[in-house]
């Protein structure tokens, strides 16, 4: 009930925001078609840099020492794909940059920036599977594009076939206007324009529309070979494999699935060599030809398992493998069995393919709430709006009545619960071998409830019931026993030790100075935890942990860096 409340608050807030909004966007000056070119050369030079942070940081500090703010965003974002390229995986160093360039471009208030950094973050989180952190800034970077003259924009090319790639990948209709859009900005012929041409035929393919598919797989096939791209020539390969298998051509689809296998071993593109194994896979099991098969999946495993942003292209690997093996050897079929339950458990956990399909759904809630919000300003309009906010002021009022009434009750009823299930938790701890994995799945268990509590609490402090008092006090009790005790701190820490015996060691020699207050965090950090579900734990405010890590900073002045670099290492 008290959701509604708040969902009415939100409404009055939205309009007023979307109103203001726009009229600030009118005062905003357009950058220069100058600064923007040099801005594109500074990122493309920056593309195809090796792995190594320390000459990227020392390559890009004349941006850092600029007087202009503007390259210290481009610098902090730039710095952002280096930590990703070095350590090949979601990051904290990389989450760190991207998020204060993004920060910093909206503090500016430049949008030409500002869709570019959220672009570039964007790109980090689909190369990583990260979809559900992926698709509300996609949303808003769209939405924010449209406001935009393409002109004014950092690589509009790039950006319009990114926003391609999403719409393809979630089957939405848009994605091939985003491709010939990105074509009225891409250089032709190039690499680029050659993959952009690919990535429209196939959408058609996805669409089952095989000769306008085939159609822009021979434009893209023509500009590949006039270029002399025979990496570009190879994809292309394994999507024409993919129209004749629909059209019933099985073994023209083998002869160049093969074509495409061998030139992405020439030039070592393994992603591209194990979808297109995976493909020539699942036609030659339809061909009855399995001689071939074992061996393909077991080259295309090897790749897909160096990955962990591989792990379902592993899945139907694994699945093609026991379709293979068709129960005649039942211990491999349970190793296999198992690895895939493994796996599956991981994809439900994490932003893989199948997250993807999942988050099909807010797609078609952000087009919802566009058409509501064009209806919603025409209402404002006219008569009918003030009408809307009266039924919607009445609604709020019974609504808010019913929740007073019914607060108490399911207050305590909450209570209740949260005291047994904190009883369940201390029972599981005693009863579990004691690990580090033990211990950080019960202090996440722990910051659930902490969370819940500290809700609960903020409700209460917002009703008037004469009962509210009584409650506030029990659940503060709860809320305190939650807290990392000094018993409980060194269990944990002795436990930590045991798992992590050469990172703790490393740390101690390294950093003499770490008092034991340094260490909790290192430990919780090492662990993954962030700053909230750390402050949660300790009872101290996330100020208090930001501060707390601004000391280390200053005390360890130019080991901070590589303290962090140790953290991050697995």
């Amino acid at each position: 009930m008290i959701f509604c409340t708040k969902k009415a608050t939100l409404f009055f807030v939205l309009s007023a925001f979307v109103f203001f909004t726009k009229l600030h966007a009118q005062e905003l000056s357009s950058p220069s078609t100058d600064l923007i070119k040099n801005i594109e050369s500074i990122i493309l030079k920056e593309k195809n840099t090796k792995k190594d942070t320390i000459a990227l940081k020392k390559r890009l500090s004349y941006l850092k020492e600029s007087s202009n703010k503007k390259s210290h965003i481009l610098y902090d974002a730039l710095l952002a794909n280096g930590f990703s390229a070095f350590f090949d995986k979601t990051n904290k160093r990389s989450e760190y940059y991207f998020l204060k360039s993004i920060e910093e471009a909206k503090k500016h208030n430049d949008p030409t920036l500002l869709i570019w950094t959220q672009l570039n973050y964007s790109q980090y989180l689909y190369y990583y599977c990260q979809i559900d952190k992926l698709i509300p800034i996609v949303l808003e970077t769209m939405e924010e594009s449209n406001q935009v003259d393409p002109t004014e924009m950092i690589l509009p090319e790039e950006t319009f076939k990114f926003f391609g790639w999403i719409m393809s990948t979630v089957e939405d209709d848009s994605a091939i206007n985003f491709y010939k859009k990105s074509m009225k900005y891409t250089e032709n012929p190039s690499s680029e324009s050659a993959g952009v041409l690919n990535a429209i035929g196939n959408c058609y393919l996805k669409n089952k529309d095989l000769s306008n598919a085939m159609h822009y797989f021979n434009k893209s096939e023509a500009v590949a070979l006039k270029i002399g791209d025979s990496i570009r020539y190879a994809k292309i390969l394994g999507d024409k494999a993919v129209v004749y298998e629909k059209k019933g051509n099985l073994k023209t689809a083998v002869a160049f699935l093969k074509q495409d296998i061998s030139y992405s071993q020439k030039f070592k593109i393994d992603k591209n060599e194990m979808y297109a194994s995976i493909l020539l896979a699942r036609i030659l099991l339809k061909l009855k030809d399995t001689t071939e098969v074992e061996k393909i999946l077991e080259r295309a495993g090897t790749i897909a398992s160096s990955k962990s942003y591989y792990r379902s292209s592993l899945k139907e690997i694994i699945e093609l493998k026991l379709i293979v093996l068709d129960g005649k050897n039942s211990q491999k079929e349970l190793i296999l069995r198992r690895q895939l339950k493994l796996i599956e458990e991981y994809l439900l956990k994490t932003n893989g393919n199948t997250v993807l399909q999942r988050s099909y759904w807010l797609i078609q809630k952000k087009k919802h709430e566009d058409d509501t919000k064009k209806i919603r300003l025409e209402l404002e309009q006219g008569e009918r709006t003030k009408n809307l906010y009266i039924v919607i002021l009445l609604l709020t009022i019974v609504l808010s009545f019913i929740t007073y009434n019914s607060l108490n009750k399911k207050l305590k009823a909450k209570r209740i619960k949260l005291e047994n299930d904190k009883l369940i938790f201390e029972k599981m701890l005693l009863d579990a071998n004691s690990n580090i994995i033990t211990y950080a799945e019960y202090l996440k268990n722990k910051n659930k409830k902490i969370s819940i509590l500290e809700n609960e609490l903020e409700e209460i402090k917002n009703s008037s019931s004469v009962h509210s008092e009584e409650e506030k006090g029990k659940l503060q009790e709860i809320l305190s026993s939650h807290l990392m005790t000094d018993e409980n701190w060194s269990a944990f820490k002795r436990e930590f030790i045991k798992q992590h015996r050469s990172f703790y060691n490393t740390i101690i020699e390294n950093f003499p100075e770490l008092k034991e207050s340094n260490l909790k965090i290192i430990m919780l950090q090492k662990l993954d935890f962030n700053n909230y579900e750390m402050s949660n734990l300790l009872g101290v405010t996330i100020d208090a942990i930001k501060k707390s890590k601004q000391r280390l900073k200053k005390k360890l002045g130019d080991k901070y860096d590589l303290l962090f670099e140790i953290i991050d290492l697995k």
